[in-house]
């Protein structure tokens, strides 16, 4: 039987896939519903063999009756010969002897570069490719679009508010906003309601400008992806409103103005 209490940086590591909003352990009451209630209505599913670790990767035993969550099939081998294991955004490192998990970011010595960030972005915008641009509301510069950047965002969040606000300054410098909604209170909640009105008026952009601004937004109720939206933001780690993806999955915790934005986004290349 395995012990109830784990050392305390296997304890910060399984931690990390929690808050990561990753996997059916990292759900909260609501999503976990939700994936209950998707379960009921489908077929049952034929029995498969678990995952197996791809050839010449460590004996995965004790990190699996540990973490059985974690994505097996996918570990890969670093260029600093550990193996890399994820669950969602969160990532640790395994010893070739798959004894020792090693936790923090693989940083590159010679260029500065966090190998492990680079992972994370590549997760994060898988998460947002999944949904696609059409699901999002989307505010576009009426000249050229230069830049794309993602936002999750709450009607009722001051900050988020105030990024609105200067939406002009965004798009003045062919900086696209896309949309995404995270109403922190959760589900059921008013803010997630307005949200799906938002979403569901016949004007998407001046419905969330009115929430936005503080106006009632007509309640209404249609077909509408809030839910995707709230589970996303989990997935990419989340931890409060706004958060800013840039077009490589680059995170950007909370608001910043346009123009160290636009400077951000150029210094990457993008």
């Amino acid at each position: 039987m395995m012990k109830s209490v784990f050392p305390a940086g296997v304890v910060t590591f399984l931690l990390l896939a929690l808050a990561s909003g990753c996997g059916q352990a990292g759900q909260n009451q609501y999503t976990a519903k939700a994936s209950a209630d998707r379960e009921e209505t489908q077929a049952p599913a034929e029995d498969k063999t678990p995952a197996a670790a791809p050839t010449g990767a460590p004996d995965v035993e004790l990190l699996t009756q540990i973490y059985p969550g974690l994505d097996i099939e996918n570990m890969r081998q670093t260029e600093a010969g550990l193996w890399e294991v994820s669950q969602g955004t969160a990532y640790g490192y395994l010893t070739t002897d798959g004894r020792y998990l090693v936790q923090g970011d693989l940083v590159d010595l010679q260029t500065g570069e966090s190998l492990t960030e680079n992972r994370r972005n590549d997760s994060r915008k898988q998460v947002i490719d999944q949904i696609g641009e059409e699901q999002m509301v989307t505010f576009s510069p009426e000249g050229e679009t230069k830049h794309v950047i993602y936002v999750f965002t709450d009607v009722d969040c001051g900050y988020c508010r105030k990024l609105h606000r200067e939406l002009d300054d965004y798009l003045s410098r062919g900086i696209e906003v896309r949309y995404l909604f995270y109403p922190r209170s959760g589900p059921g909640t008013a803010s997630f309601k307005t949200a799906e009105s938002v979403w569901c008026a016949d004007d998407r952009q001046n419905a969330l400008t009115r929430a936005k601004a503080n106006q009632s937004v007509a309640p209404k109720q249609c077909d509408n992806p809030i839910m995707t939206h709230y589970v996303a933001g989990q997935q990419v780690g989340l931890r409060g409103t706004p958060l800013i993806l840039l077009a490589d999955g680059t995170s950007i915790s909370g608001y910043m103005p346009a123009e160290p934005l636009e400077q951000r986004i150029l210094a990457k290349g993008l």
